[in-house]
């Protein structure tokens, strides 16, 4: 069962990312309005699935979950941050190896059992990921035919790149624990419903804070024109359906399996950011991140 939601939440992720790298290209504080949107759709959307499931959420329940959902929140603002510095074709198979710190993490700490196959694909991912993230060729030049200048703009565009990789890393590294926590939790603690509830109803008061501070420093942003935040609407419902096939591919599986195949949604974002981003990468980018994913695949194999 858990392959199923799994392989949902590959092809939910796969688009949103998609959607949410042509959000931040395009608007001005896009991070702030996507987690403000994000928050308060997952927000409204849990209360809904809390009266249908009837599950039982209190202070506590909040309280225990609380840590989690920091370091998920945490994570997408990374995530977010990155998308309006680099490529989401280069982006997403490098932050979402972090599957590889999570299946680590499974096996040393619960004893989950993996295979040779499976540590000989940790170890592709991470020198793959490595080699992708310091490629000089996605930083954008502009040539203004002044040598002096067109070295402080190539040495600008490369320091804005590699800020975008250090938060793509932010990234990898949070949502490997991030994910990691999530199984321990299941395993222990909250049951599915409980902790998609909870994770929203946290998520939902970030998003408020969010939706706040975007107000001071856009007082013009309308964030109940539809018609203005449309991709923001269709990314984030996306997004958040993904959130519960997650949690429930989670619930039905070891994390140790589950994280890498849902990571594998890197494979979805490249070939919809072809499509629909025109991004172009060079044949050996290709390679690399055909090896990541391989490798992710590969962790998934029970």
């Amino acid at each position: 069962m858990w392959l199923l939601f799994a392989t949902i939440t590959v092809l939910l992720w796969g688009t949103s990312e998609t959607i949410f790298k042509k959000v931040s290209t395009h608007e001005k504080h896009s991070v702030l309005k996507l987690i403000s949107f994000n928050g308060i759709i997952l927000g409204i959307c849990a209360v809904i699935f809390m009266l249908i499931t009837r599950a039982e959420i209190n202070l506590n329940i909040l309280i225990t979950y609380l840590p989690i959902a920091l370091i998920y929140i945490a994570s997408m603002f990374c995530t977010y941050k990155a998308m309006t510095l680099v490529k989401v074709s280069i982006l997403s198979p490098i932050q979402n190896s972090s599957c590889a710190i999570t299946t680590l993490l499974c096996i040393f700490l619960l004893g989950q059992e993996v295979g040779v196959p499976q540590i000989i694909a940790i170890a592709v991912i991470i020198i793959c990921m490595i080699l992708l993230s310091i490629n000089k060729d996605e930083v954008l030049r502009i040539e203004s035919g002044n040598k002096e200048e067109d070295e402080k703009n190539a040495k600008r565009a490369y320091m804005l790149y590699i800020k975008g990789i250090a938060f793509a890393l932010g990234y990898w590294f949070l949502d490997g624990i991030g994910s990691f926590m999530d199984d321990y939790t299941l395993e222990a603690d909250l049951s599915a419903e409980q902790v998609i509830i909870a994770y929203s109803f946290i998520y939902a008061i970030i998003g408020i804070i969010a939706l706040i501070v975007l107000k001071f420093k856009d007082r013009e942003y309308k964030v109940l024109d539809i018609k203005e935040n449309k991709l923001k609407l269709a990314g984030t419902l996306v997004e958040t359906a993904g959130q519960y096939t997650y949690i429930y591919a989670f619930a039905f599986g070891d994390a140790a399996l589950a994280s890498p195949y849902i990571a594998a949604y890197s494979i979805v974002t490249v070939i919809l950011s072809r499509i629909f981003l025109k991004e172009k990468l060079k044949k050996k980018q290709y390679i690399l991140i055909g090896l990541i994913l391989l490798g992710m695949i590969t962790l998934s194999f029970e």
